[in-house]
């Protein structure tokens, strides 16, 4: 079921108030939201996601996996390459994923993934998939504070998309590859994820104790971490971890 609404806060939050009876794949979209949640800086808050009216695609899809909510995390990376499979095939632009909840276009984002997990009782009841992709703004919209980062659909091809059409597919495939994870595991998706990949390469930082250490990406590892040499050395982190300071 895909819920259309005019106006929310967040979808995330939709779906967090309605998950309870909502199947597998239930879907909320907004034309347009007043709080939508962005990444969250190392040690602060999330930033707030640019969400105007009547351009773009703000959406959840409420998953109900049976799995432990510690083995939950990798999920994100499903959803991304499900979101990038959608865009790829409806749009034909070379889109690729940031690690680990990113798409960009060159070097613009294109979108973002944001999962939260509902618990209850300490059980997993439930993991929501928040995509907040920009799809019809012209560049002449853009705020100018985010013009040397952000991009759209319309931009990059120079034309206008059917949203409507663009949810259905999203919400499909997202579905498709997080299935397939919850299945499998990350060796269901990680071939198709690496595909999609092109950290490996570029200059990181990562937090140490306390501190911002430079590092060079070396791609995704085998369990869906990020691998990242330093000093010589390679390391595994994690998403709190690791920032790309020229993207």
């Amino acid at each position: 079921m895909i819920n259309l609404v005019e106006e929310a806060t967040s979808t995330n939050d939709l779906a967090l108030e309605h998950r309870h009876g909502a199947g597998h794949g239930a879907c909320w979209v907004a034309d347009r939201q007043t709080k939508g949640r962005g990444r969250r800086e190392v040690g602060g808050e999330r930033r707030q996601w640019f969400s105007p009216a009547g351009s773009n695609i703000y959406m959840s899809v409420l998953l109900r996996p049976e799995m432990e909510p510690e083995s939950a995390t990798p999920i994100t990376l499903a959803a991304g390459l499900g979101v990038a499979d959608a865009l790829v095939e409806e749009t034909g632009l070379d889109i690729w994923l940031k690690w680990p909840n990113d798409l960009f276009v060159g070097e613009r984002k294109l979108g973002g993934v944001l999962t939260e997990a509902a618990i209850d009782d300490g059980e997993l009841d439930a993991i929501i998939c928040g995509l907040g992709l920009n799809i019809n703004i012209s560049a002449d919209e853009v705020p100018d504070e985010l013009s040397d980062i952000m991009t759209s659909v319309a931009i990059e091809s120079g034309r206008q998309a059917d949203r409507l059409r663009l949810v259905f597919e999203v919400r499909r495939r997202l579905v498709e590859r997080c299935d397939a994870f919850a299945g499998g595991g990350i060796e269901a998706i990680l071939e198709d994820l690496r595909s999609y990949d092109r950290t490996a390469g570029r200059r990181v930082e990562i937090s140490r104790d306390g501190e911002w250490v430079d590092g060079t990406s070396k791609g995704i590892g085998d369990r869906g971490q990020l691998t990242v040499e330093v000093d010589g050395q390679v390391t595994d982190v994690q998403a709190g971890e690791v920032r790309f300071p020229e993207l």
